[in-house]
């Protein structure tokens, strides 16, 4: 079988080699920047269950998101937090 132009596009270029690939040299899109948020809950038991099921139902936050509830030292009182990235352009 003679080389066509054709089978010369199939032929491996030693001068692009996917093992020499790294980030640095790479053409990259330029992503979105995320900042991070920090969201503090603290009050009674009821009141922070309440506002992270309010919050889940509005599609904010999802309750796993939130760490375990912990007491802060005043009797009834804990707290609980999150972060949250947001895509800012």
């Amino acid at each position: 079988m003679a080389n066509s132009p054709q089978s010369d596009n199939f032929r491996p270029n030693p001068e692009n080699n996917p093992e020499e690939i790294t980030p640095s040299n790479t053409p990259q899109e330029r992503s979105p920047k995320k900042y991070p948020i920090k969201h503090i809950l603290k009050g009674s038991r009821q009141a922070i269950t309440n506002t992270m099921h309010t919050l889940y139902a509005r599609g904010y936050a999802q309750i796993d998101e939130w760490s375990p509830l912990q007491a802060t030292g005043i009797p009834g009182e804990f707290i609980t937090m999150m972060t949250k990235y947001l895509t800012l352009g």
